[in-house]
C-alpha cells in the first residue's frame, strides 16, 4: 500500500509539472505570434518606425473582452504630397496590439525600444537598419520554491523586485 501510495503521489506531481510546463510553452508560442504580428505592422510602416516604441513603466495588463474594437479610430491624414499618416498608423497599430497582448497573455504588457542605424556613407541604395527590441511581460505561473527561471526584463520598465512576472525578449531587424 505504501509503495502504491508513493507511486501515485509521484505521478500526481509529474502530471502537475507537465501541465505547468505545457501552459508555459503555450504562452511563449502566443508571445512569438504577437511579436511577429507587431514586427509585420512596423515593417509595413517604415516611415513611422520610430513611433512603434512603447516604453511605459510596467503595469499588469487586464483582460478586456469587448464585443467591439476598443481601439479609437485613426486621426485624419493624407498620403500625398507628403505622408502624414505614419504616426497615426503607428499609434493605431500599437493600441490594437497592446490590447491583443493584454487579452492573450495573463497580465500581459510590453516594453519596446527602436533603433535606427543610418546606412554606411558612400554606399548607394543601402537602406538604414531598423532594429526593434521587444520585451513581452506577463504574470508568471506559480513555481515551486527553489525553482527560479532567469528573466530578461528591461530595466526601464521599472518592474518591482517582488513582482511575479515572466519576460520574453526579442530583437528584430527590419
Amino acid at each position: 500500500m505504501v509503495i502504491l501510495a508513493t507511486a501515485l503521489l509521484g505521478m500526481a506531481a509529474l502530471t502537475s509539472s507537465s501541465i505547468k510546463y505545457n501552459q508555459f510553452s503555450r504562452l511563449r508560442a502566443t508571445g512569438l505570434s504577437l511579436v511577429t504580428d507587431y514586427a509585420e505592422r512596423a515593417r509595413a510602416n517604415l516611415v513611422g518606425f520610430a513611433n512603434y516604441a512603447y516604453t511605459s513603466a510596467y503595469t499588469a495588463g487586464t483582460r478586456a473582452a469587448a464585443t467591439v474594437d476598443p481601439t479609437t479610430a485613426m486621426t485624419a491624414c493624407q498620403i500625398t504630397p507628403i505622408n502624414t499618416c505614419a504616426a497615426a498608423v503607428a499609434a493605431y497599430d500599437q493600441s490594437q496590439w497592446l490590447t491583443n497582448v493584454a487579452n492573450r497573455l495573463p497580465g500581459g504588457t510590453a516594453y519596446i525600444t527602436t533603433e535606427l542605424t543610418p546606412a554606411v556613407a558612400g554606399v548607394a541604395g543601402l537602406p538604414a537598419t531598423r532594429i526593434m527590441n521587444v520585451w513581452l511581460i506577463w504574470t508568471a505561473i506559480e513555481e515551486q520554491s527553489g525553482f527560479q527561471q532567469t528573466q530578461t526584463c528591461p530595466a526601464g520598465a521599472n518592474i518591482p523586485t517582488d513582482a511575479n512576472v515572466n519576460c520574453m525578449y526579442f530583437r528584430i531587424t527590419l
